[in-house]
């Protein structure tokens, strides 16, 4: 049989005459409808033998088949060096090793992504075969049984489902140090175990760290990746950033809204730990070149942390965000957020309204979504029809009805808005206001009895006004429409254990509005373990909020511009600009003027 590497399998089967012209018509106009691969319409309509066609298969890949259901039994010693998650998810299984060369059998010989985790796993130069998913996924489950709950520490998120499967028992794990100091050099330490996999097979468990949050069965790769997700789920990082350059990998994560370098392990892992996570997130292992996203849960002593999975190729490889989505620790409560008095009195009173719309805005990352979710809970009844549609549910709230977007599967935000206004919803989230279409949608949907909450980046009132005017939206439409505009900034709170005082000059404190004629003391943090020498933990909202008066809704009508609309809104009744009530946490020893300066001007 001619090597035809290049052939199409159903031209190669056609040369040799095994399928008929006509054969091969019909299932392609049968693939076509039913989205099989063509030689699995062939077999199923028995044009051809499951033998034969991974035959022909491996031809044109240019790998020997193999029938694994013929071969003699596979050594348990040598299954254990391949995670078991990465056999099942990948359809690959070891078959021998001879001194440094293991055969290993796939139905994708061509991924080399996965080829190349597992060469960084087991140490070892690679023979591939291959074989058909059923004959694999039967070896596994003879030599390994079906034992789904088994098979990893990180669980993905179902694809078309909002919920979670639970994580493993593998994931249970032990109290660790409270100082970062311990938490480095333990990934340090998996860094280099990771970076330093024996070559001979191991016996049971002899090869793998032992660690708090790993199972028996886990890889350097994955103990040390588990290492890094449950050290920043500890301290608390809301991100976590890993960073392939030429000759060097960095780990950055964020806490407090400030990125951190941790550590910088070795160049090696960036490959194995980006196709770690596609594998555990299901996502395409062989997309290198194309930006990806998806969803994992970690199950760690406590509390469950769902991660948002961000991949994006750059010049030196996949640099890979994940954002943790702590759902369990968010504060849901109105009257917890930390509201001026006078503020949570103005929003108790626009939550009794029948219609209206309250934006929250501000750059990325400082609370709007919270904020936002916080309100939908405060309107959530039984007497209102309660909706929400947003791109991914970070809060699931008993008795909304939320909806995810998907626009791969035509759910885009307008889908989804029209759908829960056709149901006739009181009350409802939109998750960001992005484009014409959408916005225009919304804001009519206001004076016909509906209570909008939705979110814009923006950096003030006045900005997010125009920005929608900017969209093509009609002036008299925005100004009917919006009830309130809430302007919300997360602030650093001073580390207590590091804390100081210091007198701040004349014109810092002029700047913050001290009284005059006496000494202005600030306070600082200088730095220390509980704070990882940051001088600052934890954050706390600050809110400025823009009600709607007749006013300033002419102006809008108007057109008026930019600097009339800041002079009338400062001249509301009761309204604090953000600078001010920041100055105000400042003066009080709740944050830093430093953080003042970063925040509010």
């Amino acid at each position: 049989m001619a090597t035809n590497k290049g052939h199409r399998i159903g031209e190669m089967l056609l040369d040799e005459e095994i399928i008929t012209q006509e054969q091969l018509q019909e299932c392609l106009r049968e693939q076509k409808v039913t989205g099989e691969k063509v030689g699995e319409v062939m077999v199923r309509k028995g044009y051809v033998t499951l033998e034969v066609l991974m035959a022909f298969l491996g031809n044109q890949m240019g790998v020997p088949y193999v029938s694994l259901s013929e071969m003699q039994k596979i050594p348990a010693a040598l299954l254990k060096l391949i995670p078991e998650q990465l056999m099942r998810t990948q359809n690959v299984i070891p078959l021998s090793k001879k001194g440094n060369t293991l055969t290993l059998v796939m139905t994708d010989p061509t991924n080399v992504f996965v080829t190349d985790d597992i060469k960084l796993t087991t140490r070892c130069e690679l023979e591939l075969r291959l074989s058909s998913e059923k004959e694999i996924k039967d070896a596994l489950d003879k030599y390994l049984g079906f034992k789904e709950e088994d098979t990893g520490e990180l669980v993905k998120a179902s694809a078309g489902d909002d919920t979670f499967g639970d994580a493993p028992s593998g994931m249970s794990a032990q109290p660790a140090a409270q100082a970062p100091a311990p938490a480095v050099a333990s990934m340090s330490s998996a860094a280099a175990a990771a970076a330093k996999v024996p070559e001979s097979v191991p016996e049971t468990g002899s090869a793998i760290p032992t660690a708090s949050a790993t199972g028996a069965g886990d890889t350097p790769v994955i103990h040390f990746l588990t290492s890094v997700l449950v050290e920043a789920s500890k301290v608390n990082a809301t991100d976590i950033h890993f960073e392939p350059y030429e000759k060097s990998f960095r780990i950055r994560w964020r806490i407090d809204g400030i990125l951190q370098e941790v550590q910088s392990p070795p160049r090696s892992l960036a490959n194995a730990l980006a196709t770690r996570l596609k594998v555990m997130a299901e996502m395409d292992t062989q997309g290198r070149g194309q930006a990806q996203q998806g969803r994992l849960k970690l199950k760690i002593p406590g509390k469950e942390v769902t991660m948002s999975i961000l991949i994006a190729p750059t010049l030196w490889g996949e640099k890979v965000v994940i954002h943790i989505l702590n759902a369990e620790g968010a504060m849901l409560e109105l009257d917890k957020l930390g509201w001026e008095p006078a503020q949570y009195e103005v929003m108790r009173r626009l939550l009794n309204q029948s219609h209206g719309m309250l934006l929250m805005i501000g750059p990325r990352g400082n609370g709007k979504t919270t904020t936002a979710y916080a309100i939908l809970n405060a309107l959530n009844q039984p007497t209102r029809n309660v909706s929400a549609v947003d791109e991914a549910v970070d809060f699931s709230l008993p008795g909304v009805n939320q909806v995810v977007v998907n626009e791969k599967r035509g759910m885009t935000y307008a889908a989804g808005v029209h759908a829960m206004l056709e149901q006739h919803s009181d009350v409802m989230l939109v998750g960001e206001i992005n484009d014409l279409d959408l916005a225009r949608t919304v804001l009519e949907a206001v004076p016909t009895g509906h209570l909008v909450v939705s979110t814009l980046h923006a950096n003030d009132a006045v900005s997010a006004i125009q920005y929608m005017i900017n969209m093509g939206i009609e002036p008299y439409l925005v100004g009917a429409a919006l009830s309130v505009v809430v302007n919300e900034r997360l602030v650093r709170v001073i580390c207590k254990n590091c804390k100081e005082t210091y007198e701040a000059s004349a014109d810092i404190a002029k700047f913050l509005g001290a009284p005059s004629g006496r000494k202005t003391m600030l306070s600082r943090g200088k730095g220390c373990d509980q704070c990882s020498q940051t001088g600052y933990r934890g954050r706390q909202a600050v809110f400025e909020i823009v009600p709607m008066r007749e006013a300033l809704r002419d102006m809008i009508n108007n057109k008026a511009t930019a600097a009339m609309m800041k002079k009338a809104i400062a001249e509301l009744p009761g309204y604090v600009s953000l600078r001010a009530l920041v100055a105000k946490k400042v003066l009080a020893g709740v944050t830093s003027y430093d953080e003042l300066l970063r925040v509010a001007t």
